[in-house]
């Protein structure tokens, strides 16, 4: 008996003194590389509305816009996000309207909406978005002022119109909570004309 109890003692302190069994190494989750946002933002930027009326599939394109568009403008678990032209005021801007989302834009009505809105999305090798949600990478929030370049993934005539972020700088918010006015014309909140 006493040394049964011995031997059941001795394997107990074997099995506390044993490595851990080897777990594999964990997959790294998928995220949006940091390279991707840049400090500068690229040049010769055009207002969304611009864009989505001459852009065709393929077509590089640079534009200024706000993140918005709707209530939830970040798809949960995948690195979309919606997107409005900067000549648009989004509804906290309209002293007639109260939202608690301004940035959904629902003071807008449905054609100005759709003439003035697009999708981002960042995309893995395979071409399609990355699974990972894309709000607060790089400083991306409802609201944020961005100047995006990519590549037109999709449009058609119904205002689907998706481009494929390449580069993409999120303007800095001035200190009283405003985005702040840059001298470079792709930081100002009016619509560029055309170069």
């Amino acid at each position: 008996m006493t040394t049964t109890l011995l031997a059941s003692a001795l394997a107990s302190i074997a099995l506390l003194l044993a490595p851990p069994p080897e777990t594999p190494p964990a997959v790294d989750a998928p995220r949006i590389p940091a390279s991707v946002f840049v400090t500068e933002a690229p040049k010769d930027a055009k207002c969304v509305s611009e864009v989505k009326k001459s852009a065709k599939k393929g077509d590089t394109v640079v534009f200024t816009a706000t993140v918005g568009g709707r209530a939830e403008p970040f798809v949960k678990s995948r690195a979309i996000l919606m997107a409005a032209d900067r000549c648009l005021k989004p509804c906290n801007q309209n002293p007639e309207e109260s939202c608690a989302t301004p940035w959904d834009y629902c003071c807008e009505p449905p054609e100005s909406k759709k003439a003035n809105m697009l999708t981002v999305q960042f995309t893995g090798d395979d071409g399609k978005p990355l699974k990972v949600g894309a709000r607060s990478a790089g400083g991306l929030e409802p609201l944020s002022r961005i100047v995006v370049e990519g590549v037109v993934a999709e449009a058609d005539d119904k205002g689907t119109f998706i481009v494929t972020a390449r580069k993409v700088f999120v303007e800095k918010p001035a200190k009283d909570g405003k985005p702040g006015a840059g001298k470079d014309a792709a930081n100002d909140a009016s619509p560029r004309k055309p170069a």
